[in-house]
């Protein structure tokens, strides 16, 4: 990962910083159904390099995360406060941040020029292990039993708009996403 920023550095760099893995699958299962071409690489050692112009670097470690300085970033819900102060601190000027509103204090203490869009939790429902989402587009039946993806559905949802998949077609590959 070291080297991950040399080697990114003509691509725009977004970065899931987060502990759970279902993250940033979802992203990815996302993008992939759209059409979307990346680049990705997580802490377990997937990589795949296709010389695409987005590099997705998935990690819990802060220090990496500094070091890739990226453009867009997404902060997940179980990463907390402080902490990620130095990743703030790296985020290219005139990138982007999509957070979860538990983060807004630790956000605007940042002296770095990035755009701030938050998240807060995903409205849904629970009935038995099914979860439904409740959007402005109707009620979006969830395959997936994961209620910490769950909570950060909205987070994915405007990192995939910075991608150009909008609101109506994030859903669709979500819906079967497990």
């Amino acid at each position: 990962m070291e080297n991950l920023f040399e080697e990114s550095k003509n691509k725009t760099r977004v970065l899931i910083l987060s502990t759970q893995p279902s993250v940033a699958r979802l992203l990815r299962e996302v993008l992939q159904f759209h059409g979307k071409d990346f680049d990705f690489y997580a802490e377990n050692g997937v990589f795949t390099n296709s010389n695409n112009d987005f590099v997705i670097v998935e990690t819990s470690d802060l220090a990496k995360a500094t070091l890739f300085k990226p453009n867009i970033v997404l902060i997940s819900s179980e990463i907390s406060g402080e902490e990620v102060i130095s990743v703030l601190e790296n985020i290219i000027p005139g990138g982007i941040l999509v957070y979860d509103a538990s983060l807004a204090e630790t956000v605007e203490k940042s002296l770095n020029f990035f755009r701030k869009l938050e998240y807060s939790g995903t409205n849904f429902s629970k009935s038995n292990s099914h979860f439904t989402l409740q959007t402005n587009i109707g009620a979006i039946p969830i395959s997936s039993s994961d209620e910490n993806l769950i909570k950060n559905i909205d987070g994915i949802k405007l990192l995939s708009q910075q991608f150009g998949v909008m609101e109506e077609d994030f859903y669709e590959p979500v819906m079967n996403f497990e």
